[in-house]
Parts: structure tokens; sequence; C-alpha cells
């Protein structure tokens, strides 16, 4: 860092300077009398302040993260996820997987598979699993696999339009993340917003939507992570390409 001589008689009118003086009017090779007046001239390395009050998406995803939750490898990849039958616990594999993996899992009754879908969200955690607030997430290893205990579905509704998506409260603990820069896929509804949790936007407008329903985008200047109701009310699309809206939730200011 550069340094100012003690000895300066002057107030400090730069942020930094250069070390060596050089007289006014005269070039460093001419002949420099004691007396002379002399100036600081401003560093041109010297870079403007940079503004470190806004928080990068990790830094808020660290704040909001409870201890003994599970930080979700991987960012908008392909996960699976098991149901055991006996428990209705949902568990979903804790790394990225493909769909030759999800082919070929192989399990043991009573655990079937429920599906493999794509993450929308750019960072994940679970703060505990389902009945299990204040202990760490359930971790359990599936056809050699590390797999965490992430949902409990309850009620059902089908679709009120033909079509439509399948309405399931889910009893979970779900901490998302979305980086700055990203545009965000919102189903609004008389009730409140709902942010796309699984698929990507590809398909939205060939989706067929709740009645009061309707599709939005949301334009990120800054992080946005979120803490999903608990349980979460979710809208699912299931075809080719699994689709999920969940919530409701606080949209950022934008």
């Amino acid at each position: 860092m550069c340094q100012y001589k003690e000895a300066m008689p002057v107030p400090r009118l730069y942020p930094c300077v250069a070390e060596i003086p050089a007289a006014i009017g005269k070039t460093q090779t001419e002949h420099f009398d004691s007396g002379d007046e002399y100036i600081y001239w401003p560093s041109q390395t010297e870079t403007a302040p940079v503004n470190t009050s806004a928080k990068t998406l990790d830094e808020t995803m660290r704040e909001n993260f409870r201890e003994g939750g599970f930080t979700v490898v991987g960012e908008r990849e392909l996960y699976m996820e098991v149901m055991d039958t006996a428990t209705g616990l949902v568990w979903m594999s804790a790394a990225p997987v493909q769909p030759a993996d999800f082919e070929a899992l192989a399990l043991d009754d009573p655990l079937v598979k429920l599906g493999i879908g794509r993450a929308a969200m750019d960072r994940a955690a679970f703060h505990y699993s389902p009945g299990a607030s204040g202990k760490p997430v359930r971790e359990r290893i599936i056809d050699g696999r590390l797999f965490i205990n992430v949902a409990a579905p309850q009620a059902q509704k089908p679709p009120v339009v033909p079509g439509g998506p399948i309405e399931i409260s889910v009893d979970k603990a779900h901490l998302i993340g979305f980086a700055a820069g990203r545009t965000v896929a919102i189903l609004s509804l008389p009730e409140g917003d709902f942010v796309e949790v699984v698929g990507d936007a590809g398909a939205d407008d060939t989706l067929i939507l709740p009645e009061g329903a309707r599709l939005r985008r949301i334009d990120l200047g800054q992080p946005w992570v979120v803490s999903l109701p608990n349980p979460t009310r979710t809208f699912f699309w299931f075809g080719q390409q699994l689709r999920s809206f969940q919530g409701p939730v606080t949209l950022p200011e934008l």
C-alpha cells in the first residue's frame, strides 16, 4: 500500500500517491533545488474503491443456513428421488446424476423410484429432515450412493383443469438461492407467488396453468435466497420434463 511521508505539511488530498516528489515544471532528470515547490501526483495504478456492501450468493446462503443442515452439491443439475413406501419419506441423491444413473438404480423394498429432475436454483440446502427440527439431516446409502431425506408429501389435490398441475403439500425445510443476473420464472396466483424449483423455462409456454394463474419472469440484480415455508405448497407437472413451482414466497425488490 502507498504511504504518505510523515513530514508532509499539507492535508492528504489523494487516497494514495506516488512515492517520489517531482518539482513543478521540471522533469526528474533536471536539478532539484531545495525549496522548490513540489507536489505528489496520484498513483496511476490506484483503483476506485470497491463496494463491498453487496453480498455474494454463497455468503447469503451461509447466513441463512442452520446448524445440522445439509448443503447439496452442484447447481442447476439433475437429481433423482426415491420414496420409502413404509414411511412416506422422500430421499434425494445428494449429488448430481445422469439419466442413465436413474435407469440403473437398483432398489430393495420398500423403496420405489419417484423421478429425476433438474434443479432450477443455483444453490440449495435443507435445514433438517421432515419431523426432525434441530437434528442433522438424515442420510443413507442407496445402491452405493448417498441420499438425504428431504421431504414428506402430505395432502394432494388433482388438477383443477385437464392437463394442469397436481398440487401437493410437502413437509420440508428447503433453502434455495438464485444468482444475481438470473431470470427467474414465477407462477403468480391470486393467493401468492410461487418460484420455480424444478425444471427450466424451455417449455413453460405449453404449461396448462391453474385457474387465475399467470407465468412471469423477474430479473435479479442481486442474489436472492428463499427459505420455503413449511409446509410448502407445490405445483407439479409430470411429463417428459418435470416442472414445479413452490411457495408461496415474497419476491425480492427489483
